[in-house]
């Protein structure tokens, strides 16, 4: 309960050594008041009528109450100083004021200067506190007074020097007060400049942080910027390396690299030149633009070293740039593409030669920063490798086609000398045992497989055939045809197995052609070689001619053969000779 008595009449200014100092010289000037009127009380002064038993002790008793609070505020306490003395003078006036003329008592003029004091001590406080207490004083003074129990003598010269001891200590008080003011104005004007610079230093500090922040916005900005561009650029790399991959066709490959680019680099044109076989013209490949494209269907294409800056870079092989196409001396002015401000060409190189060159072009002056050099600089060089390959690709793909061209003809020739020599390869499984096909196989479905190469099932007279066909090399030589008793349909699995069997015949087939052939082939060149030997041992043309005849006689099977030399033959020997 103190302790928050106590907090309610505490304030920030108790520890301002300004306050304390004011405190403490008030509480000097109560002592000294309260010594100069000690004298006045006890009759030292005016005699026997001024003598005050009760008002002595009183002051006293507020004399000593000012000491101790004046030692307490040298310790650092206040309260005593704020709170108790200006009671105690109240209480003191009340008790010494009905002693004298009452109302009329010169110890009223106390009030103002106890008021003064708790309103300098205890602020807006004192309203709630000391203000009462004078009140109440005042009330009891004037009930003293009406109802007959003061105690009314007639003024002295104790009054007057009382009077004057009082209004002394009001006007020290007030000087005080006046000083208090000064000072806190003095403080206020100090703290106000102290605002000021303060202020202004915070407007400066303002002003440079925000110029700060704008700058380092300016720069996240332009950051972010290259930031998204390099996204871009990365992202056209991707997307090029994605395509390279892909796309092995050069047709597809060049348009979509070049929409690519557009696309990511925000520029209006993008074309691709290859250089011709004889390397005199770079040919336009592809295109994005509506421009590009109109030159694409005329066939345009540029004189290497002679028109524009393809022309340059494809000549030298070194890159170009034109930043502001109407300053760059080499620049072409293509009708097709009047709304160019700015210009990049890189050549296509692979393996050290010159194969096309990149050009790319925008609407914008300066479009083109070093790192957008450098990643087209990196997509010319995939473009590059990618045609490369695709054109190797290509050849390759031609290679294969007539290596697999040939493989078929080979094969059909094996199997016109196997079909030449008549071997029946037709076989059926009947009853348990194999034996030779007599009858060509007929049915729609054997036609079916035969023609389209696949699979083909069918019911006929209420039985389940099943026809694969064999294939070599992609060429189908026979039919396996499979036929179920009543209508017990294969399954899938089953289906499955029988065209796995039927392509593992048609390798063990090929195999046997092959063999069989080489072996027709040796057979051939051997009986050649020996027919040779024996014809060219004998240097008489009858000795020559009748070894032939025996020969093939006997290489074909005992076949007769007749061999005539025309006598115009001889004629012509004759003449020659």
């Amino acid at each position: 309960m103190f302790t928050k008595f106590s907090q309610y009449f505490h304030s920030e200014e108790d520890k301002d050594p300004a306050f304390i100092l004011l405190t403490r010289n008030i509480l000097i000037f109560v002592i000294c008041t309260n010594i100069a009127l000690l004298p006045l009380v006890s009759g030292l002064v005016g005699g026997e009528t001024a003598r005050n038993p009760l008002a002595f002790v009183t002051l006293s008793i507020t004399l000593l109450l000012a000491i101790i609070s004046l030692f307490l505020i040298y310790r650092g306490s206040l309260l005593m100083a704020k709170l108790i003395v200006p009671l105690g003078l109240t209480l003191a006036v009340t008790i010494i004021a009905p002693q004298g003329n009452g109302l009329k008592s010169s110890a009223i003029v106390g009030f103002p200067v106890i008021l003064i004091i708790s309103a300098i001590l205890l602020g807006k406080r004192a309203l709630w506190l000391i203000t009462p207490a004078a009140i109440i004083g005042m009330f009891v003074i004037a009930y003293a007074d009406l109802s007959g129990k003061s105690n009314p003598t007639p003024a002295g010269i104790e009054d007057a020097v009382i009077i004057l001891v009082l209004l002394l200590s009001t006007a020290g008080i007030i000087h005080l007060l006046i000083q208090r003011l000064n000072d806190n104005i003095d403080r206020s004007r100090i703290s106000e400049e102290k605002q000021k610079q303060e202020n202004a230093k915070l407007n400066e500090l303002q002003a440079s942080l925000e110029a700060r922040i704008s700058q380092r916005t300016a720069e996240l900005q332009q950051a972010n910027q290259i930031n998204e561009r390099r996204v871009h650029q990365f992202q056209a790399v991707t997307e090029v390396t994605k395509i390279i991959t892909s796309i092995q066709n050069l047709e597809s490959l060049l348009p979509r690299i070049a929409e690519v680019i557009s696309e990511q680099f925000d520029v209006y044109h993008t074309g691709i030149f290859l250089l011709d076989e004889k390397k005199e013209f770079a040919v336009l490949r592809a295109s994005n633009s509506v421009g590009g494209k109109k030159m694409l269907a005329r066939g345009h294409k540029l004189p290497v070293g002679q028109t524009g800056i393809v022309g340059f870079v494809t000549a030298t092989g070194k890159p170009r740039i034109a930043l502001d196409v109407g300053a760059d001396t080499v620049f072409f002015n293509n009708p097709d593409l009047p709304n160019t401000r700015s210009e990049i060409a890189l050549p296509l190189r692979y393996a050290g030669e010159i194969i096309g060159a990149l050009d790319v072009q925008s609407t914008k002056a300066s479009a083109f920063s070093q790192d957008d050099v450098d990643v087209l600089f990196t997509l010319a060089d995939q473009v590059a490798v990618a045609i490369n390959n695709t054109l190797i690709t290509e050849e390759l793909q031609i290679a294969l086609h007539e290596a697999h061209a040939s493989i078929r003809r080979s094969t059909l020739e094996t199997w016109q000398i196997l079909r030449s020599q008549k071997v029946n390869l037709g076989l059926e499984l009947k009853e348990s045992s194999v034996v030779q096909l007599e009858n060509k196989l007929q049915g729609e479905h054997i036609q079916e497989a035969i023609q389209k190469g696949v699979t083909v099932s069918s019911n006929v007279k209420e039985q389940y055939r099943l026809a694969i066909p064999i294939r070599l090399r992609g060429n189908v030589v026979g039919v396996i045809n499979i036929g179920t008793r009543a209508q017990n349909k294969l399954s899938q699995d089953e289906v499955e197995i029988a065209e796995s069997i039927a392509e593992r015949l048609s390798l063990a087939i090929e195999n046997a052609n092959f063999l069989q052939s080489a072996q027709y082939r040796a057979e051939f060149e051997r009986i050649t070689t020996n027919i040779t030997s024996h014809i060219s041992s004998s240097t008489h043309i009858e000795t020559i001619l009748k070894t032939t005849a025996q020969e093939l006689s006997r290489a074909l099977d005992g076949s007769d053969v007749l061999v005539q030399i025309e006598p115009i033959a001889f004629e012509l020997s004759s003449g020659n000779e």
